[in-house]
């Protein structure tokens, strides 16, 4: 398996974007979010997407050097348009707004229709909490997902991610409502893997460890039964209805994300020194407390990806094979030089 340094894999991210018809402004910002997703060891969100993006460039459903459009905006909230552009760059620009609206106001809100994917929500709400906020982050997606009590895909994986600081770095909660995230189970079928049963259902409704299904109307399952379906139910309806995207099983949902930001500023609250103290005190709680057979340490949530992002910035990241490859004809055919 190829073993890459994190700044050779963006160099060559921008320049295979920039090559398909991104601006530089553009290709950065894209090659930025998914090779930090690799360094935190969430593959599946990482250069294994740069042959989806280059296939919905050329269908028109992901369109560079386009200007998101604010459509209404007041003090604490906005709407915005992304108009189909990188979803990575719209949604950076939303967050930015709702910083920027939380420090006069307090609190923001910020909706997104109209982009393709934004990819790992975890990037935007860290971008609050390193500036001394609570962000949050929701969004739905294409249908993928099976309610509870059902076999068929009409729900989305609808992830959410919530980010606040403490003194011992950023707690970030980051996952999908189904029980595992859909581009997880295609990352398996490119290694040749097998999945857990509890995953996935076939298309006949059965239960199945085979990837290979979610390429034939295979349905993920929602985590903790319905529980997780209910929120997934309710990410559709803020991230879909609310923002005017659509909701997934609805006639106006054509693709993409359907995206909810909040940024909430601490210190309307409580003083941000106060606040980081008690939540490292509530880690230092958390930690303490007896381990469970086979456990050696209880984690926040955060550590996994920060120990593997320092691991993978020294050591370089892992590639699948199959994954080296396609990049590599991408390159080819793009005539860049590796």
């Amino acid at each position: 398996m190829p073993v890459l340094k994190a700044e050779f894999l963006m160099e060559l991210t921008e320049k295979i974007f920039v090559a398909s018809g991104a601006t530089e402004e553009e290709a950065k910002c894209v090659a930025k979010h998914l090779v930090a997703a690799n360094l935190a060891g969430h593959d599946s969100h990482g250069i294994m997407v740069i042959p989806e993006y280059l296939e919905m460039m050329e269908k028109g459903l992901i369109r560079p050097n386009v200007q998101p459009e604010i459509l209404q905006e007041n003090s604490t909230t906005a709407i915005i348009d992304g108009k189909w552009g990188f979803g990575q760059v719209v949604a950076e620009m939303a967050m930015e707004l709702a910083i920027n609206k939380a420090g006069e106001s307090g609190l923001s809100i910020i909706g997104i229709r109209h982009v393709y994917h934004i990819g790992r929500l975890g990037f935007y709400s860290s971008m609050a909490a390193e500036r001394g906020m609570i962000g949050v982050v929701l969004c739905n997606t294409g249908p993928i997902m099976a309610p509870y009590g059902g076999r068929s895909r009409v729900l989305g994986s609808n992830p959410i991610s919530v980010a606040a600081p403490s003194e011992d770095g950023i707690f970030l909660l980051d996952f999908a409502t189904s029980v595992v995230a859909g581009n997880k189970v295609v990352l398996a079928y490119k290694r040749g893997e097998r999945i857990p049963r509890g995953w996935m259902l076939d298309k006949n409704g059965n239960p199945t460890d085979d990837p290979s299904t979610i390429f034939d109307e295979g349905a993920l399952l929602p985590f903790g039964g319905h529980k997780g379906y209910a929120i997934a139910l309710l990410i559709d309806i803020l991230g879909g209805i609310l923002t005017g995207h659509g909701c997934t099983s609805c006639p106006e949902f054509k693709h993409g994300n359907g995206t909810l930001m909040l940024a909430i500023k601490i210190e309307n609250f409580i003083p941000l020194d106060e606040f980081k103290n008690k939540v490292k005190v509530l880690f230092k709680n958390i930690k303490n407390v007896p381990k469970a057979p086979g456990f050696t340490e209880i984690l926040i949530p955060g550590e996994p990806e920060r120990r593997t992002a320092a691991q993978r910035l020294k050591d370089g990241i892992p590639v699948s094979p199959e994954t080296w490859k396609t990049i590599e004809n991408i390159a080819t055919k793009l005539k860049i030089k590796i």
